[in-house]
């Protein structure tokens, strides 16, 4: 290899955590941090992850969706945007778009939806407002990254259609309307290929499809073979890997296994990066002014979701004596845990913010945030409160030892003490559940609830935020963005999801979220674009007309009043109506929607357009979306079970009833015949996690034993069960050897290998089984 191509390549890979490559000066080095809801910088010495400095947090993704307002995320992202450019920030890792597969993902809270469509307008939205402010964006987890367990060693078994339809198209949306500067590609294995070195998704359907021209970086430690990965379409490893990746490529590009060409298309991308978002190339140094805390309030009132409200028991009324009782309410969980986790400044708790809007705070904690056992002293101490008749606000929902980064929740039940707690405290009088939590989850006794106000993870303003809901300061107007469901049992992935296996096949094809429920008449508890408002809405008069736009899709026109005596704002949403045939397709799916704030009385016309993708499937023959042609329904309504219009439409195009093979479910691009779950000796690698190795290997055992404690040294003073050291362990776990060693802090790559020869010596692993089968009987 050259000297100048040689002394270039470090371009390739980080420096250190969070910085890329100078090549010596050659280059200027720019600094990727962590987002989406927020600023997550650290410095290269910290050792832990909430080692971070002072930012603003904002709403969670799953928050922003309920919102289903691409104009106000953008907002909050233009925010971020700044406070990036403030603190010398080149790229912020954000937004994800990662669809909902099911509610049990531990980082649901921080992907938008289950509906790709919103979650490509509301991702597009992010990277424009982030961009803005010439700072860069990197869309994530490229791509059908669906779970946490085992998210670096899984294997997402996709069929072509669904993978184009339900789990690409979000991205799509982002790429080709947001442009952003970097696409994050993901941990897990995409069929067969590690999604770093899948040609299919990174070239053929990113760059050749879409037309995406920017750099494609690796998800921290997720790229094992450099040069499979550059072959791949990837550009840029991180972090640091300590000069092993690189020396390894040097190895294959003199082998003849990859060539200067496509080395040069990875330096040239990287070389465009560094020079646009390089700190010392921008126009001004100014600083940018920003209202954080302003904007994090408006966005955390616009994302909270009223789910029930009987008797119109919200708003409370002025000064009212309220009796609050819940952990949630002091020890406030306004965020996720893991790589999104933001240092703030401290905020009033709700208990604070409730006194402070007026009203006479009576408060007792009731269970303890730090555990899920009932605790028989804190539950009398709220029972003998509550006798004073008061209406009482309990605050409860999902604690962050229940969902966070790298770990997935088992139940979507709430935690034992809560149950128990609700279980006393709704026989007593009235209740107003003041819910948290980044994921659906089953509401115990809700039937004897008057009122129900879901937060979502509302960011640093959530407490505030709650107080002007409760009071009637603001009218609330989110909407679901994802299906709450009756049951685990009702789910679309249900059993196979999260499971021992590393092979994920993705069963229900096309039928994920609403999709599943409505297609299927599966009740649910809380239906997708669901939400009231203290208002009421009145929906007429829809009209179809050619859409003037492309002159191949439609319009639909139709008027929305407010019929109530207060103003608010509405998400009119739009779904097509699939024509019956022998293709599988949902029922309805959402194709266009717009929050409108109407005035009591005001009466408004609304335009929504709908292009050809509306009516269109994606054709595995064609390699392209293509109209299917029928007779669809576009139908307008506050829900997808609540379509109030419709009107019909006759689409042009093919006729899959005929000819369906190119509409099937049934093609698969990867390696079909590859396993995970069965590895013989010769076969393990690097690739492999140090979990597996430790089966195989003595020496992987003993290395493991040691991982194990040197990880939770890390955390001392800490529970077992501390999200940041859940995230930590499994990741040793399950992380495979390769990553471990990168950042090991220097640890012999060499003991990697030796683990690795030894567990693919027959002898040896032969030995071991026999041992384990023995221990077994």
């Amino acid at each position: 290899m050259k000297k100048e191509l040689l002394e270039r390549l470090p371009l390739l890979e980080g420096k250190g955590a969070w910085h890329t490559n100078d090549c010596n000066g050659r280059y200027p080095s720019i600094h990727l941090s962590d987002g989406p809801h927020g600023l997550r910088r650290q410095e290269e010495s910290a050792k832990t992850n909430n080692d971070s400095y002072v930012s603003t947090c904002y709403p969670t993704a799953s928050c922003l969706a309920a919102t289903w307002d691409p104009e106000l995320v953008g907002k909050v992202a233009d925010a971020i945007g700044k406070e990036a450019w403030n603190a010398k920030v080149s790229v912020v890792l954000g937004p994800g778009v990662n669809i909902k597969r099911s509610p049990l993902c531990g980082r649901n809270f921080e992907y938008f939806s289950e509906d790709p469509f919103l979650a490509g307008k509301l991702g597009a939205a992010y990277i424009k407002g982030v961009q803005q402010n010439g700072v860069g964006t990197s869309l994530k987890h490229f791509a059908a990254n669906s779970q946490e367990t085992r998210r670096m060693t899984s294997n997402s078994r996709v069929d072509e259609r669904t993978l184009r339809e339900i789990y690409l198209s979000a991205f799509e949306e982002a790429v080709k309307q947001g442009k952003p500067a970097t696409v994050m590609a993901s941990y897990n294995y995409l069929n067969g290929f590690k999604a770093t070195e899948n040609h299919h998704l990174l070239t053929d359907i990113l760059r050749d499809d879409w037309g995406y021209e920017g750099v494609v970086v690796s998800d921290w430690g997720a790229c094992i073979d450099l040069a499979e990965a550059l072959k791949a379409g990837m550009d840029l490893e991180m972090p640091c890997n300590m000069d092993v990746h690189r020396k390894k490529l040097v190895k294959k590009f003199e082998e003849g296994l990859i060539s200067e060409e496509v080395i040069e298309k990875a330096l040239s991308r990287m070389e465009n990066l560094a020079r646009t978002y390089a700190v010392e190339n921008r126009e001004g140094s100014e600083v940018k002014e920003i209202n954080a805390y302003e904007v994090a309030l408006e966005a955390a009132l616009n994302g909270a979701v009223l789910l029930k409200n009987e008797d119109e028991t919200l708003p409370l009324k002025k000064g009212a004596e309220i009796n609050v009782i819940g952990g949630l309410a002091t020890t406030v969980r306004f965020q996720g845990g893991g790589s999104s986790h933001i240092r703030t400044e401290a905020r009033l708790n709700v208990v604070e913010e409730l006194k402070k809007a007026g009203f006479k705070v009576n408060y007792a904690e009731g269970y303890s945030c730090a555990h899920e056992k009932p605790d028989v002293e804190l539950e009398d101490e709220a029972l003998k409160l509550v006798k004073n008749g008061a209406p009482v606000v309990f605050c409860g929902g999902l604690t962050d030892r229940i969902e966070g980064e790298g770990y997935d929740r088992k139940t979507l039940e709430l935690a034992d003490n809560q149950t128990e707690l609700l279980k006393q405290l709704t026989d007593t009088g009235t209740v107003i559940f003041l819910s948290f939590g980044g994921s659906p989850y089953i509401i115990p006794f809700r039937q004897k609830m008057k009122a129900i106000l879901h937060m979502y993870l509302g960011g640093e303003a959530v407490s505030k935020a709650a107080a002007m809901l409760l009071s009637g300061q603001v009218n609330p107007s989110g909407k679901l963005a994802e299906t709450w469901p009756l049951a685990l049992e009702d789910t679309p992935a249900y059993g196979n999801y999260a499971t021992s296996s590393n092979e994920i096949f993705y069963k229900e094809g096309l039928f994920v979220g609403y999709r599943h429920y409505d297609s299927k008449n599966v009740r649910t508890e809380y239906p997708f674009g669901y939400g009231l408002s203290y208002t009421s809405f009145e929906y007429s008069d829809l009209r179809l007309s050619a859409n003037v736009s492309d002159g191949k899709g439609i319009k639909a026109v139709f008027r929305l009043k407010n019929t109530g005596d207060r103003a608010g704002a509405e998400v009119a949403e739009v779904y097509v109506r699939n024509p019956e045939g022998k293709i599988a397709r949902a029922k309805h799916e959402l194709r266009g929607f717009k929050k409108v704030f109407l005035e009591p009385g005001e009466e408004k016309e609304i335009e929504i357009e709908l292009d050809e993708r509306a009516f269109s499937v994606y054709d595995v023959l064609l390699k392209r979306f293509n109209v299917a042609a029928g007779k669809y329904g576009v139908c307008v309504g506050s829900s997808v079970d609540d379509l109030l219009l419709e009107a019909e439409v006759e689409i042009s195009g093919a006729d899959y009833n005929q000819s369906p093979e190119g509409a099937l479910l049934n093609t698969y691009i990867g390696k079909n015949d590859s396993n995970l779950d069965v590895i013989k000796p010769g076969n393990y690698s690097v690739y492999n996690s140090l979990g597996q190795l430790s089966k195989v290997s003595w020496l992987g055992k003993v290395f493991f034993k040691a991982a194990l404690k040197i990880g939770y040294g890390m955390f001392k003073g800490k529970a077992h069960d501390d999200p940041e050291v859940m995230m930590t362990i499994e990741a040793i776990k399950d992380g495979p050897i390769d990553c471990i060693m990168m950042q090991s802090g220097g640890i012999p790559y060499s003991i990697a290998e030796c683990i690795v020869k030894q567990a693919n010596r027959k002898k040896y692993t032969d030995k071991n089984r026999s041992t384990r089968r023995k221990r077994e009987q």
